[in-house]
């Protein structure tokens, strides 16, 4: 499988499992709103692990730029 095709692979069974979650959950939305819910959740789950594996590489990155030692290595 492609790149691609993973990561639409992905998508849909997160945009599936969103469905049932919002169809079987406490307030037990019908199906065409749990459809609909899902279809805004699922983008913005998407976007929000994005974001997250984005802000631990710049974080790394930072880390290795650092111009001065941490606290703890300055002691020694």
């Amino acid at each position: 499988m492609t790149k691609w095709q993973k990561n639409a692979a992905f998508a849909l069974a997160l945009y599936a499992l969103l469905v049932v979650v919002f169809r079987f959950s406490s307030g037990g939305a019908g199906w065409g709103t749990a459809l609909l819910i899902a279809l805004v959740a699922t983008p913005l789950a998407l976007w929000m692990g994005w974001l997250r594996s984005r802000l631990n590489e710049q974080a790394q990155e930072w880390g290795r730029r650092r111009f001065r030692p941490w606290p703890e290595e300055r002691r020694r």
